[in-house]
């Protein structure tokens, strides 16, 4: 093969891929209106890659994401996806920093943040208010 052609073969190829590329950064942004898209950075959950659909009703075990308001730790607006482990009505006790909901175990809550920088605290018993949720991860 001539060098023409080699050329030629390149050139296509980086054109295909360059318009492939172009079609799916297109369509990512169009269905942005009802999806969000996220990358998990730590080991809180398995998953690397989160497709988020807006405004769905959630139940308990669903995986949810929200918009972190930046208080801590965290920049404003990172998306963080946790698991619906309680929703209103539900009782949450927590015995030590042991959490039950409804009697079932959720999990202990950490003492502090994972780089050892931040202290913890623990929610206290109640029930879960009208409109809200409860969310948590199995950290290890």
């Amino acid at each position: 093969m001539n060098n023409e052609v080699k050329r030629f073969k390149v050139v296509n190829v980086l054109l295909v891929t360059f318009v492939l590329m172009l079609i799916v950064s297109v369509g990512l942004m169009l269905c942005q209106k009802w999806f969000i898209y996220t990358v998990n950075h730590t080991t809180s959950l398995s998953g690397k890659v989160y497709v988020i659909k807006k405004g769905e009703p959630v139940q308990k075990g669903d995986l949810v994401g929200f918009l972190w308001q930046g208080q801590i730790k965290y920049p404003k607006d990172v998306i963080f996806v946790k698991i619906v482990s309680g929703v209103e009505g539900d009782r949450i006790v927590v015995k030590d920093r042991d959490v039950f909901i409804n009697d079932k175990y959720i999990g202990r809550a950490k003492k502090q943040s994972a780089d050892g920088k931040l202290q913890l605290e623990v929610i206290s018993s109640q029930v879960i208010p009208k409109n809200e949720i409860f969310v948590s991860t199995p950290h290890k």
